[in-house]
């Protein structure tokens, strides 16, 4: 069975190591394609107006030119992920509430580092 494991604390304040069961799901990045756009061409969105300035740009846009690697499935189309239901089966819902919190503490630092990266840091 495929598990992710992650590093929480215990009752003690001390480091532990907790492995969840995991399974395979389609990647949202890419739809299971394995590849997307590359960020740097529509990161911030294009316009019909962008289109229509360049036809050329339009069309080799949608033949997939500008594709790249999905940056989040390294190209396998599936990613892993937390089983929800086989934790709730084997009754690790507090580890599951600790991977949660855990998910949200590195959301937090990337948004920390992203905005001193702005700020020029």
């Amino acid at each position: 069975m495929a598990t992710i494991t992650f590093e929480t604390l215990d009752e003690e304040t001390c480091e532990i190591e907790v492995e969840l069961p995991a399974k395979y799901e389609v990647c949202g990045r890419c739809d299971g394609e394995g590849k997307h756009t590359n960020p740097a061409i529509d990161g911030n969105g294009i316009s019909q107006e962008q289109f229509d300035e360049d036809p050329d740009f339009e069309e080799d846009y949608r033949a997939g030119r500008y594709d790249v690697e999905c940056e989040e499935c390294k190209g396998r189309t599936t990613v892993l992920v937390v089983d929800v239901q086989e934790c709730k089966r084997q009754g690790l819902e507090k580890e599951l509430k600790a991977y949660y919190q855990h998910r949200r503490d590195l959301r937090e630092v990337d948004a920390i580092y992203e905005a001193e990266r702005r700020m020029g840091a």
